[in-house]
């Protein structure tokens, strides 16, 4: 089956043209003549059911697993014979159980591919810290210290470095943050995908869980057993539009919901809440949130950092505490590149039912409430509508659940 999103108009990084893989003593093929177009600088996901064929055709893409048959292209060139060690170096490799070397400290881990390419010592320790600070690891911290005295999260940050340490054109992550918590996966995603905004690598990224392919992809391929292509298109279109009851019964319910994935907080239009220094005088405070049609007011430190909702009851009470000890914390916060899915998850855990936008510097940006939410689900389901009342031509069907996918 040939797989190319249908508006796909950027170039083409890598092409996989009818790959098949038998294993040995297998009647049928794991990946049977799958044929895809990996468009350059966009994250590309691989999802569908456990054994449909997802890491074997990852694995096929550099070739850790010899294909049967069939033909890889890495931007034009078939590099399906050429040396697989080579061509791995222009790959780099991220997998759910990291695979750090424990006797190596962080800065020998993540120097694995710039030693084997003969790069000298300095410019080596230069990008060691050069790629610490860009996944958010302080270098004379954490370049000395061992992978068992990281966290999980820690680790896996660790993992990215590493495959970014040649910067690689191309980069395969097989459920990269699959064995983390909740929480710091989705820290983790929404830091990955800022980091993405900024260095545009073509990525391949397999997951099991559709949430995550919502989030994490500019296009994504679901998948049937032995790696048929079910579906090849944007997160939109797949969850307006799914192909048919396999594509629409593996997104499964609650498409509203997964729409929220699909929007970023930088994208909304931001609540504004009353915001006073810390130091602030009380009745000051209180004819601010008189001012406005809001229960409350946030207080901010001196870099402008949220640290305490006070309502006027707070301010009431007869104690000279200063602002930053009473109240409740300001412990709700996202940042612009947080999906709204992300921002929903921090709401329902408030105390004030409101998730607080900061930057990258901790600084206040806004409000996102959820009237904010309700008002973006209200404008992404106007606009499925208008694209599912578009006439179809004489050879379009209706695409399988469309009617639903509105509901």
């Amino acid at each position: 089956m040939n797989a190319t999103a249908s508006d796909h108009t950027g170039r083409v990084k890598i092409r996989l043209e009818n790959l098949v893989k038998t294993f040995p003593g297998q009647a049928e093929s794991a990946v049977d003549n799958l044929s895809l177009d990996i468009p350059e600088g966009e994250i590309v996901i691989l999802v569908g059911p456990s054994g449909c064929g997802k890491t074997t055709t990852m694995k096929l893409i550099n070739r850790l697993i010899e294909p049967t048959s069939g033909r890889i292209f890495l931007e034009d060139e078939d590099v399906t014979h050429v040396n697989p060690d080579r061509l791995r170096r222009r790959m780099g490799y991220v997998i759910q159980q990291i695979g750090l070397f424990p006797h190596m400290t962080i800065a020998e881990n993540i120097a694995t591919v710039p030693k084997l390419l003969g790069w000298d010592r300095r410019r080596i320790a230069a990008r060691v810290d050069e790629l610490l600070e860009t996944v958010g690891m302080d270098p004379a911290t954490y370049r000395h210290r061992h992978p068992k005295e990281l966290s999980g999260g820690q680790r896996q940050r660790v993992g990215v470095a590493r495959a970014m340490s040649a910067d690689p054109d191309v980069m395969l992550m097989d459920e990269p943050f699959g064995a983390i918590d909740p929480i710091t996966r989705d820290r983790l995603q929404n830091e990955f995908l800022r980091l993405q905004s900024e260095i545009k690598k073509t990525i391949i990224f397999v997951t099991h869980d559709i949430e995550e392919a919502i989030k994490m992809g500019d296009r994504i391929a679901i998948l049937r057993e032995h790696s048929h292509v079910a579906q090849y298109d944007t997160p939109e279109r797949i969850l307006v539009d799914p192909a048919d009851d396999f594509v629409a019964d593996f997104i499964g319910r609650g498409a509203a919901l997964k729409r929220c994935g699909l929007s970023r907080v930088s994208e909304v239009e931001l609540t504004e809440w009353p915001t006073v220094p810390d130091g602030t005088n009380r009745d000051q405070v209180r004819q601010a949130i008189a001012r406005s049609d809001k229960g409350g007011a946030l207080v901010l430190d001196a870099q402008r950092r949220p640290q305490r909702w006070v309502s006027a009851e707070h301010l009431s009470r007869p104690d000279n505490l200063p602002l930053s000890q009473i109240g409740l914390p300001a412990d709700a916060l996202v940042q612009p590149h947080s999906t709204l899915s992300d921002a929903l998850n921090e709401m329902l855990t408030a105390r004030y039912a409101s998730a607080i936008v900061v930057d990258g510097s901790g600084g206040y940006l806004g409000v996102v409430d959820i009237e904010t939410i309700n008002e973006a689900v209200r404008g992404m389901r106007q606009a499925e509508r208008g694209r599912l009342r578009e006439p179809l031509s004489a050879d379009q069907p209706t695409p399988a659940g469309a009617e639903e996918a509105t509901a």
